[in-house]
């Protein structure tokens, strides 16, 4: 009788996806206010870069948590990116041109 696992059970990680490109516009988050960690991830507003599309993106709607990243998807398919935590905390809204 064989005991050992069995190579199937064990799941190599696989590297974020990144195959679209979005500029923020906004994001919603409750940060710890002496860390800055997210602590909870309402939405994010961003603006597809291949099809100009702007969408807002909430947890399993054209957003997705994992444990190291999370993945915003472009709500037409034209691909998805991953952000990781230190991205989005760092985040700061562009000023308005004058």
């Amino acid at each position: 009788m064989n005991l050992q696992p069995s190579a199937s059970l064990f799941r190599p990680s696989r590297p974020a996806p990144d195959n679209g490109r979005f500029d923020l516009l906004d994001v919603n988050a409750l940060q710890d206010p002496g860390s800055g960690r997210i602590v909870h991830l309402y939405s994010l507003v961003a603006r597809c870069l291949s099809c100009e599309l702007v969408f807002k993106a909430q947890e399993g709607d054209g957003l997705v948590s994992t444990s190291a990243a999370r993945v915003l998807r472009c709500p037409t398919g034209c691909g998805e990116q991953a952000f990781r935590g230190s991205a989005l905390r760092q985040w700061r809204q562009a000023p308005h041109a004058l």
